[in-house]
């Protein structure tokens, strides 16, 4: 005897609302994601207004030096003024080494919240540790006041966060569109294959009536004989 037929496992409808979330994720996500990003590496920024000099603890890795236009310190506006032509920047280990400071090799801008900064040198910090930072003027002006912003890994580090978001939203885009189509087909391959059943059902009815209907039990093909008719009668 054949098996028992075991019906195939078809998703529920709840997988469209799976791949929808996924879907919306994938397209709404990003610019959250990014602009948090943005905002939580501003709030990092080592600053100094030149000249002056300051000890900041530093760890492993590069470092931009930004003219900003103007930011908020402790509550206070600062607005850079004067020009930049004579300054300098020094950079020493707790024990004295001399970090070297050099121009950057690719000019570069920002505009964050109203504040704007373009690039002018760059350091490359070996070890963590504490170090100081000197900014001054070869010739020292009281019209002069540089706003600089000391960034780590400033444009590759934004730049790798925006890749990875854009990497993940295109993956989530993708899975839920693979989800939907995926419920979709099964569930289509399900109703197909009822509408099938149910025709075929249908029909089968169909033709079983229309054979009833034409079927008539035979008729007996011998003739009663005169003494029967008489029998009948007499009875």
């Amino acid at each position: 005897m054949p098996g028992p037929v075991v019906a195939p496992r078809v998703p529920g409808r709840f997988w469209y609302v799976i791949a929808a979330v996924l879907f919306l994720s994938a397209v709404i996500a990003p610019a959250p994601i990014v602009l948090w990003n943005v905002f939580a590496r501003s709030d990092d920024v080592l600053r100094l207004i030149a000249p002056e000099q300051k000890q900041f603890r530093l760890t492993r890795g590069s470092y931009t030096v930004f003219s900003d236009s103007r930011a908020v310190i402790d509550g206070e506006i600062v607005i850079s003024q004067g020009s930049l032509s004579g300054l300098r920047l020094r950079v020493r280990s707790a024990d004295g080494k001399e970090i070297p400071v050099e121009a950057v090799s690719v000019a570069s801008r920002y505009n964050i919240g109203g504040q704007t900064g373009f690039a002018v040198l760059q350091f490359a910090i070996p070890e963590s540790g504490d170090y100081v930072i000197v900014a001054e003027y070869r010739e020292k002006s009281p019209n002069n006041r540089a706003l600089l912003s000391i960034r780590k890994e400033f444009l590759g580090g934004l730049l790798g966060s925006i890749l990875l978001t854009v990497f993940l939203s295109l993956a989530g885009a993708f899975l839920g569109v693979a989800i939907f189509l995926r419920t979709l087909w099964k569930r289509r391959k399900l109703i197909v294959g009822n509408i099938h059943m149910t025709a075929r059902d249908i029909g089968g009815s169909a033709k079983q009536a229309a054979r009833n209907a034409r079927y008539s039990p035979p008729a007996s093909s011998e003739t009663a004989s005169p003494v029967e008719h008489q029998y009948q009668r007499d009875k």
